[in-house]
């Protein structure tokens, strides 16, 4: 039986349990199997299960994480005198392998404030990406692989 299915059986036990059904008694209960599943591992270490929803939740916190920084800085760009963004369309080089790695990745970029995802090339390794607030092309790669590109590799791989 897969994780997942044992992950969906213990929520449903802590419901019967509880005497509770209803959706948040049963997130909880999901929740508590996956700390019990993280537990039970031949290996030492939380299991491959646990650690993929480590990586969503890591995924989560950077991509709210950004969303909340570049509001602030686009609030701060419109309610203050001058212009201080630097906008600018950088081509980046993604290692993302499949059409649903490519379209995810510009999804996140596409939904993060003051960022674009403008073209895709012929063979789908490099993105066209508009920015508001970047630097230097190299921190705009690194800040890409390294907080955007790679967790979400990580979750789907």
């Amino acid at each position: 039986m897969s994780a997942l299915l044992w992950n969906l059986v213990l929520a449903l036990l802590w419901g019967a349990v509880q005497d509770d059904m209803s959706v948040g008694n049963l997130a909880i209960g999901f929740v508590l199997g996956l700390g019990l599943l993280a537990f039970i591992s031949p290996r030492p270490g939380p299991s491959p299960y646990a650690r993929k929803w480590l990586d969503i939740l890591k995924l989560l916190g950077l991509f709210a994480r950004e969303v909340i920084t570049t509001n602030w800085r686009l609030a701060l760009e419109i309610a203050t005198p001058g212009i201080k963004s630097r906008p600018a369309i950088y081509a980046f080089e993604t290692e993302a392998r499949t059409e649903l790695e490519v379209t995810l990745l510009l999804l996140i970029i596409n939904f993060t404030p003051g960022s674009l995802g403008l073209e895709i090339s012929e063979d789908g390794k490099v993105l066209y990406i508009h920015n508001m607030f970047t630097t230097t092309r190299e921190a705009f790669i690194r800040n890409m692989r390294e907080n955007v590109e790679r967790p979400l590799l990580r979750v789907l791989r």
